[in-house]
This record gives structure tokens, sequence and C-alpha cells, in this order.
């Protein structure tokens, strides 16, 4: 809660150096490293008022490295969870002659939910390194300060798909079905009890859902894109 983000590297097995220190205003809810593919970047949640997201990067210009610190505003109030993107490129499931142009490796983007209410996407600009809101994504039916937010693993999926949950126990899912083709919501129901945490399996074949002291509930994607429960 003292707003310190302390980065270390085990130089030895079992032995750990710290190798970055940066503070942040206020607690950090969330500390999540992005896919190595994009190199060394962690994502800092603040729960600050202002709703602060910090990326500290380790960059290799000029053959030294140096760290590298961001800060922006991302939800009034405080930020409460964040996720990376898979760093796959979903276009490379799909089939059809635009799929052998696709790139590999996707647009670095990132979750994020907060104590607005608003799920919002990130894309970090391959020219620039700056990072930039790229949608706001909204469900009727989810209302109240958002918990956690989740991005579905897309091992054999053509598309990207989020989830978020509520405090009052609502669940929601959007899906794009292609990079730079608008999100659009695939389903948006309650779980009976207060939703805390989400979870995707490996797969992301299923969604859980933590209830706190209620246990919790596990969901699977049903035919039509509708989500059932299954346990």
């Amino acid at each position: 809660e003292d707003g310190e983000v302390i980065i270390w590297s085990e130089v030895r097995p079992q032995e750990w150096q710290q190798v970055h220190q940066t503070n942040v205003t206020g607690a950090a809810n969330v500390v999540a490293f992005c896919p190595p593919e994009y190199g060394l970047t962690v994502a800092v949640a603040g729960a600050d008022d202002l709703g602060i997201l910090t990326l500290i990067s380790l960059s290799d210009a000029g053959g030294s490295q140096a760290w590298r610190v961001r800060s922006f505003p991302a939800h009034q109030g405080g930020v409460t969870s964040l996720a990376w993107a898979p760093s796959k490129s979903p276009a490379t499931m799909a089939t059809g002659p635009a799929v052998a142009r696709a790139l590999q490796l996707a647009p670095c983007r990132m979750a994020s939910c907060g104590m607005d209410g608003a799920v919002s996407i990130w894309i970090c600009e391959s020219s620039t390194g700056e990072w930039r809101k790229q949608h706001e994504l909204t469900a009727e039916g989810l209302s109240g300060v958002l918990r956690d937010v989740v991005w579905r693993p897309n091992l054999g999926l053509p598309c990207s798909q989020v989830a978020a949950c509520t405090e009052y126990g609502a669940v929601a899912v959007w899906v794009q079905d292609m990079d730079g083709q608008p999100w659009r919501v695939q389903g948006c129901w309650g779980v009976g009890g207060e939703a805390r945490r989400l979870g995707w399996s490996s797969t992301g074949l299923a969604l859980s859902v933590s209830l706190g002291d209620e246990g919790s509930a596990l969901f699977r994607e049903g035919p039509g894109g509708c989500w059932e429960h299954v346990a």
C-alpha cells in the first residue's frame, strides 16, 4: 500500500537482485508482466483517485539498457484490475487470403477496469511506444464497481474476447471478430452472488467466477455464443 514497485531479477538460482524501483501514487492494486514477445514491460494498476495506469519498460537503445516509466489516468476513482491481451494474432487462427498477410504478433493491447464502472481497451503504438485508449466497453445490466477483467486466451479462436464482473454479481463478455472492428456484447448475466474474480481456462473454453465465501461458478460457451452454467 506504500505505492512502491520493485522489480527483481534472478541472477543465480534462488538468488534475487533488485534491478528497478519506482513509486506510484496510491496503492498498487495489480502488477502484471506483459507477454514476453513484447519485451519486458510491467503494468501497475493504481488505487489512487485519478486511477493511474503505470507502464514500466526496459528498453535497449544504442546498446545500453534503460528503464522507462509511462503513466496516464485510466479510471476515475482507481483502477481495480488489468489484463494483457494474448501476443498471438487472432488472424492466424482464421482462414482466407488475408490471413497469409496477417502479422503473427498481435498489436500490444491491454484491458483495464475501475471504480468508474468502465472497461477500457488500450493499445501501444509500435512507432512511438505511446499508449492510447482504443475502445471503451459497456453492457446493459453491468453497473457498479468493476472487480476484475480478463482477456480470453485465443488458442484456436479467430477473435478477441474480454470478460468483466461487478460487485453486484454481473458478468459480461465482449467479442471483437477482427482487429480494427468494433466490440460487441456477447452476453451479460447475473451469478447470484458478489463476483470478485474471473479466470479463463488455459484453452479459453471455460470461465470461472469467484463468489467469495459462496465459492465459485463455472460457465462454458454454448451454441450461438450463449454462456451456460456448468458447475
